[in-house]
């Protein structure tokens, strides 16, 4: 074979080769799912929680202003009581459908109940985002067994725990 000979035939291996790898074989193609690249967006439920209870501290007036941005209109001043606290009075907001309930106690406390949804994220994804949110501001944010929803952090020695629940109203809560 001449050296054109030999030039030829690499062409013909080559584009050989090139077209295999272009063409299918007729089945249609099965590709994985991929999650697109880039950051997920945040459950609405999480984003209220951050937006409203855990940007600010007690007296929580400026989580009142938050709130309305999310669409709670007004605020109602209401008595509540528990076996360790006693009797205490508390703020509770929500939105014309009630989708949203914020509950603030200004002693301490600032709660949100988000209305449970069939497109909601699943409760992994709700609380990796709680926990990611949690850990914006303390990153040594630590969660205690594998069954609750609590990340535990020190404040100034003290230790504070935020967390969430699904509770009977089909609501998620954090708190």
């Amino acid at each position: 074979m001449d050296i054109d000979g030999s030039k030829a035939l690499v062409a013909v291996l080559l584009g050989g080769m090139l077209a295999a790898c272009s063409t299918t074989n007729g089945a249609p193609e099965q590709q994985a799912t991929k999650k697109p690249a880039g950051p997920t967006a945040i459950e609405p439920a999480v984003a209220a929680f951050r937006d409203i209870c855990f940007a600010y501290r007690p007296p929580y007036t400026q989580a009142r202003a938050a709130a309305a941005r999310y669409g709670v209109k007004t605020f109602e001043t209401k008595q509540g009581s528990s076996l360790i606290s006693g009797k205490y009075t508390y703020l509770e907001g929500a939105t014309d459908d009630r989708s949203l309930i914020v509950i603030i106690n200004p002693d301490g406390l600032c709660d949100t109940k988000y209305r449970r949804h069939p497109g909601m994220a699943d409760d992994e994804t709700i609380e990796r985002q709680f926990a990611d949110v949690i850990r914006t501001k303390y990153p040594d944010a630590f969660k205690i067994g594998d069954r609750g929803h609590e990340y535990h952090v020190s404040i100034n020695g003290k230790r504070t725990s935020f967390g969430f629940s699904l509770n009977h109203d089909g609501y998620i809560q954090f708190m």
